[in-house]
């Protein structure tokens, strides 16, 4: 994840003050086009997530998902909408997850989406494998609010945690889970650092 993310800064750097002029719509297409390339050159652009694994209809507005029973592995294709449409964002706050849920850690596939060609930007989404929770079922608001203060968060709002560090949002049943015995997964959210 850190190249993608330095090869967007170098991509940015290239076009130097140019960049203060760039809108944010400008700014992600700019970003899109480089990981475009990125992704073609490294092997890592995914023409079709479900040869990766088969189709569910579980998955938020933001993911669409891939289930490889065999591997025991849910792969999910981001399409940025909780990143404010940036890659980049998306990659800060995986990172930031994966600090904090490291037993459900998430690790960069590749890309997949649409290359519309050298005049316009691509459409890009992100795709990311998780191990799967087996035989799993959603943790009830109480058992998320009690994990949560247990790893030193507080609740500002429904499905809301910070502490002096990070927020984070988005801890609904759907995106927690417990298994057999009782143990909490958060397998989706989205965390911020907080900024003074």
């Amino acid at each position: 994840m850190e190249e993608v993310s330095n090869r967007i800064k170098r991509g940015f750097e290239t076009i130097g003050e140019k960049l203060q002029e760039l809108s944010d719509h400008e700014k992600q297409d700019l970003e899109k086009k480089i990981v475009l390339t990125y992704a073609k050159e490294k092997g890592l652009w995914i023409e079709d997530l479900y040869t990766l694994g088969s189709p569910t209809n579980a998955g938020g507005y933001e993911n669409t998902l891939a289930i490889d029973v065999k591997n025991n592995v849910v792969y999910k294709s981001n399409n940025l909408f909780n990143a404010n449409h940036s890659i980049k964002t998306l990659i800060k706050q995986i990172q930031l997850h994966n600090l904090l849920f490291p037993e459900t850690k998430y690790e960069l596939v590749g890309f997949t989406g649409i290359d519309n060609g050298s005049k316009r930007a691509p459409y890009i989404e992100v795709i990311l494998k998780q191990d799967f929770v087996k035989n799993a079922e959603q943790a009830t608001p109480h058992e998320i609010n009690s994990y949560m203060e247990s790893i030193g968060f507080q609740k500002i709002d429904e499905a809301k945690y910070t502490n002096e560090q990070y927020t984070i949002h988005d801890l609904y049943p759907r995106n927690v889970l417990k298994d057999e015995q009782g143990i909490i997964y958060v397998v989706d959210n989205i965390v911020r650092e907080n900024i003074e």
